[in-house]
C-alpha cells in the first residue's frame, strides 16, 4: 500500500469528508473510475483516428507476398 498526502482548501476538504469521499475506499473507487474513463477515451480517439485514415486493405496476393518475404527473412536470419 502507498500512503498519499494531499492538500485541499478547507471548505472542499470538509465537504468531501462529509460526503465520505475522503475514505480510502472512496478515493480508490474514484481513481479506478477515472482511469477506466481515460482508457475509454483513448480507445475512442484511436477508433476515430482509424476511421478518419483507415489502413490500406491488402489483396490476398499482397498478403501472400508479405508472408513469403517474412519467411525468407526468417530463413536468412537462421542461416538456412
Amino acid at each position: 500500500m502507498t500512503t498519499i498526502e494531499i492538500t485541499l482548501p478547507d471548505a472542499l476538504a470538509a465537504e468531501a469528508s462529509g460526503a465520505g469521499l475522503l475514505a480510502p475506499e472512496a478515493i480508490e473507487r474514484l481513481l479506478r473510475d477515472k482511469l477506466a474513463s481515460d482508457r475509454i477515451v483513448r480507445l475512442q480517439d484511436a477508433r476515430a483516428a482509424l476511421a478518419a485514415d483507415p489502413p490500406e486493405v491488402l489483396t490476398r496476393q499482397e498478403i501472400n507476398e508479405e508472408i513469403s518475404a517474412y519467411r525468407m527473412g526468417q530463413r536468412l536470419a537462421a542461416g538456412s
